[in-house]
């Protein structure tokens, strides 16, 4: 098994004198790509999975073993780059998996995991290759393809794959298409509040994990100004990198057409509504119950990564903690599959 290896490769990878990563963020930071304090954020969460025993934990839920694995199967990942680090967990299973990974980079985020693959391959394991080219992995004729995408997106993911042979014509596609998740909270304690803001505002509201959708039974005139200083507190600290298009002030002049509660934030909009959150840098807020929350959730289907609460359970819907929305387990399971189970499955 790889379990022993990898964990070494991710120790030496995570050491606070490794040259290659430390350039590798200088690079990032340097070309705009990503801010420091989000790749900062990013790399502190790995670590603390790594070093809290993660990768372990990982292979003894999926029963993972000598017998039990996906040696012989090509996989060909295609990292999406909207999150620094955003393709770490899929490098990381499949590797685990014991397949042999094809990794296409995004040029949105081409130094930070190519610096992990190859501490990977310095271990000797050399079941590895990535590029940010496509056209680097022409005839491979992969068994497995993961991507993320949407159904505008896949055909054309799909075509390309097929005139280049990248993957045989029978291989499995396991494509994940999350947008957004939703928070419910019933309190507006300081803990509670921070958590909300984290889970919002980290990466910019980046990312299929982050929340674009609050229920709660606070409506936003009586709830704005005291969590505008819980933003304003977070952004001190972690300036916002990407920053909106401009057509978010006509969302912003129509929402006071018709008199819709909101927030403007310069580079981020608040408003009650509870329609599906088409617009980055927008949050919803939805005024309801654990019965709202429901109705949300089957409302946008496959849109919904995650339903963040305090704690609270809710009839039927599988939950996760609010602050763990920026925060998860290396073997949390994008659109619900587990990529390490499926892949030996």
């Amino acid at each position: 098994m790889n379990e022993s290896v990898i964990k070494t490769a991710a120790k030496n990878w995570l050491r606070p004198d490794n040259y290659f990563l430390k350039e590798a963020i200088d690079r990032t930071v340097n070309e705009g790509l990503f801010s420091f304090e989000d790749i900062k954020h990013q790399i502190l969460v790995l670590k603390e999975g790594l070093e809290s025993g993660q990768i372990e934990e990982w292979v003894r839920r999926c029963g993972l073993n000598e017998q039990n694995n996906a040696k012989g199967k090509k996989i060909l990942c295609l990292h999406a780059g909207n999150l620094p680090l955003v393709g770490f967990q899929t490098a990381l299973g499949t590797l685990l998996s014991g397949a042999d990974y094809y990794g296409k980079l995004s040029r949105k985020d081409p130094y930070l995991l190519a610096t992990f693959l190859d501490e990977v391959k310095k271990t000797g394991l050399n079941q590895q290759v990535y590029s940010t080219d496509l056209d680097h992995f022409k005839d491979l004729k992969a068994d497995t393809v993961v991507f993320a995408g949407s159904k505008e997106t896949v055909p054309k993911v799909k075509e390309k794959i097929s005139n280049l042979k990248a993957a045989i014509p029978d291989a499995e596609f396991i494509i994940r298409t999350a947008k957004f998740s939703i928070a419910f909270i019933e309190d507006q304690s300081t803990q509670t509040m921070q958590d909300l803001t984290e889970a919002i505002f980290r990466y910019g509201g980046k990312g299929c994990r982050s929340v674009a959708v609050v229920v709660t039974k606070y409506p936003l005139d009586s709830a704005k100004c005291e969590f505008t200083d819980y933003i304003e507190s977070f952004w001190l600290k972690n300036p916002q990198h990407p920053k909106p298009k401009p057509n978010l002030k006509y969302q912003f002049a129509y929402n006071k057409s018709i008199d819709r509660s909101q927030a403007w934030l310069d580079d981020f909009l608040i408003q009650e509504s509870d329609e599906f959150p088409e617009s980055d840098f927008t949050l919803n807020w939805v005024l309801g119950d654990e019965e709202k929350v429901r109705e949300l959730r089957q409302k946008f289907g496959d849109a919904v990564q995650s339903v963040y609460t305090t704690g609270i359970k809710i009839e039927g819907i599988p939950t996760e903690l609010l602050s763990q929305a920026q925060q998860p387990p290396l073997w949390w399971k994008p659109d619900g599959v587990d990529l390490v189970d499926e892949l030996i499955r």
